[in-house]
């Protein structure tokens, strides 16, 4: 199943990963989309996807998760399909990478709190 399902994605959507989720009702299959590609492109797949399995489908882009559901993903998800081995790796570093910067973040703003009572810049 999980090979039919990258082989549709990968023939209709531009992606160099994709990572599957299974529920009991559903399917969840989560890539790094081109941005060029519409919503109805993603809605066809995913209607082809349906009629070959016989469950939902949903198609989402990873960045529309925050860094930490990131990692959360790639480490429950199940890598169904790859375009080069490195891939996978270099994407986990990145992604580890911007959890790593929102961190950052967070700490400079809470230190900001800390001095001036307010999160904001001034």
């Amino acid at each position: 199943m999980a090979d039919c399902i990258a082989n549709i994605v990968s023939e209709n959507i531009l992606t160099p990963i994709i990572y599957l989720l299974e529920d009991n009702n559903i399917i969840s299959l989560i890539c790094f989309c081109d941005r060029n590609i519409t919503m109805q492109e993603i809605y066809n797949v995913e209607i082809l996807i349906e009629r070959e399995v016989g469950k939902p489908t949903e198609i989402i882009d990873i960045r529309e998760f925050s860094e930490f559901e990131r990692l959360n993903v790639i480490s429950r998800a199940k890598l169904i399909h790859t375009v080069n081995p490195m891939i996978e790796q270099v994407f986990m570093q990145s992604m580890t990478e911007d959890l790593k910067i929102a961190m950052e973040e967070k700490k400079s703003a809470i230190e900001r709190h800390k001095m001036s009572g307010t999160c904001f810049l001034q």
